[in-house]
């Protein structure tokens, strides 16, 4: 093999990150490219969970894992937690609220407009998924020590909260109109 030849390894395969470049502007493109590694290797995981016992397509899922974490929500609340439109999200509870996974209530602060809850059908459809997604993921960090777990969940929460003040000021950059202060 000439050194200009790649292969490319199969889905799956465990890649070291490549050697970390020096420079912060390299350090965050590295980090970039790592992220869009993640990214793909936990969409095809959660399609690989979505797939378990549960029918609700993959999409409704979240829309389940968002409600029973935070709570009943209004449709345009939960869309904006989504950051997808309201009216994607209005089809999808819809069909979640046809299965029994999820139900409407009145919503207190203006009696024409709705909360979406979950269920109990729908909170044991999400247990079964959590369930499964912990168990494929022990296996993911089986060889982790508790020291790196506890590092690594620390920063992953760190970087979390760090894409959220993102997609918030994002937002915000882009609602506030040309020469106006945000």
């Amino acid at each position: 093999m000439t050194p200009s030849t790649t292969i490319e390894e199969p889905v799956g395969t465990s890649t070291p990150p490549p050697a970390a470049p020096e420079g912060h502007e390299q350090l965050v493109a590295a980090v970039a490219d790592q992220v869009g590694r993640q990214l793909r290797a936990l969409h095809s995981f959660k399609a690989q969970i979505a797939r378990g016992e549960s029918d609700v397509e993959r999409a409704m899922h979240v829309v389940l894992y968002v409600l029973a974490d935070h709570g009943a929500l209004r449709v345009s609340g939960l869309a904006e937690r989504l950051g997808t439109d309201p009216s994607t999200t209005s089809r999808q509870t819809g069909e979640l609220v046809k299965r029994g996974l999820l139900r409407r209530l009145p919503d207190p602060d203006d009696r024409r407009a709705s909360l979406l809850d979950v269920t109990e059908a729908g909170h044991e459809v999400v247990a079964q998924m959590k369930q499964r997604r912990h168990e494929h993921l022990a296996r993911a960090v089986d060889d982790f020590s508790d020291e790196d777990l506890a590092s690594f969940t620390a920063l992953l929460s760190r970087f979390a909260d760090g894409l959220e003040r993102a997609r918030t000021d994002c937002l915000r950059t882009t609602t506030t109109a040309p020469g106006e202060n945000a």
